[in-house]
Parts: structure tokens; C-alpha cells; sequence
């Protein structure tokens, strides 16, 4: 038998396609879970997402900003004990995805366990949902490491840091 997919079944409606944004972000998470922005990276979200030149230069730079940007330091070696992408936990009973989970090693820092999210809008903190869930991300955390300081922070498409209290 063949199987079976929902797009089968004519009473289901069919999956909307990603808007143009909703793909440029999707290879931005993309290129930074895999922490490659090489050309060969780039080609591999190009065809994932369906991009066309300009949507995959977009991704690049965001990602890139990301990367370079005031939380350079989640990538860099001499600062983190621990790192992790896509790390899922699960806290009270919901599975949640941190796009990246480090741990510090450095400075005042050491030790204190950072949460990032990833974000192609300017002015995340702005938006209430957002804020909620990067609390929630946080909640989980501690509930792991109750001894450890636990931050989280969005990465901002413009290279910016923005902790969440």
C-alpha cells in the first residue's frame, strides 16, 4: 500500500506555501544550525527553500550578522563550555526547540547558561509572544540547572543582542 499523507485526503485543506519571508528566515535558522555559511551551505538551503538569488542573499547576510554581530560570542570557543542547536527540552508536559542553547565559560560569565533565539525582526522584545516563550524557554532551563544562572537573549537579524529579563 501506499502511504498515506494528509495532502491524500481531499477534505483536508492543503499546507499553505511559506510566504518569500517565511523561506529567507527558515534558511537563516538553517545556515546557523549547521554554523556553515560557506558557498556549499548556501547552495543546500537554496534548493531546501527554494530561493532565488536575492532570497538567498538575504538569508546569508542575516545569518551572517547573526554570527558576527554582539552575540559573536556564542560561537567563539575561548567563551563557551557548551554548545547546542536546535536543542529540544520539554517542560511541563510541551516540547520546546532552543535555537541555540550555550553554556559560558568566561569571565563573570562563567557558567551561566544562555538561551538564543533567533530572530529577522528588528524589535522582538516588542511582541508580547515572543517574550512569553523566551520566558518559558528560560523556566525550562532552571528547572534543569536550579543552581546555574539561566539568560536568554534574541539574535537579532541586525546583529543586535536583546536579553529578555
Amino acid at each position: 500500500l501506499p502511504a498515506f499523507t494528509p495532502t491524500d485526503n481531499p477534505s483536508l485543506p492543503a499546507p499553505e506555501p511559506d510566504s518569500s519571508s517565511a523561506r529567507v528566515g527558515k534558511a537563516m535558522h538553517r545556515l546557523l544550525e549547521w554554523g556553515d555559511l560557506s558557498f556549499h551551505a548556501a547552495g543546500r538551503v537554496e534548493r531546501e527553500f527554494g530561493l532565488n538569488p536575492d532570497q538567498l542573499l538575504e538569508a546569508q547576510t542575516k545569518a551572517q550578522r547573526i554570527k558576527t554581530g554582539a552575540g559573536a560570542w556564542a560561537w567563539d570557543l575561548a567563551a563557551i563550555a557548551w554548545q547546542g542547536n536546535e536543542v529540544e527540552l520539554t517542560h511541563q508536559g510541551e516540547t520546546h526547540r532552543l535555537d541555540r542553547l550555550v553554556q559560558r565559560k568566561d569571565g563573570a560569565h562563567q557558567g551561566h547558561w544562555w538561551v538564543l533565539d533567533y530572530k529577522t525582526a528588528a524589535h522582538p522584545e516588542r511582541q508580547a509572544g515572543l517574550v512569553e516563550k523566551m520566558k518559558t524557554y528560560k523556566s525550562a532551563l532552571a528547572a534543569i540547572y536550579p543552581d546555574a544562572v539561566v539568560k536568554a537573549a534574541f539574535l537579532t537579524a541586525d546583529g543586535a543582542v536583546i536579553e529578555v529579563a
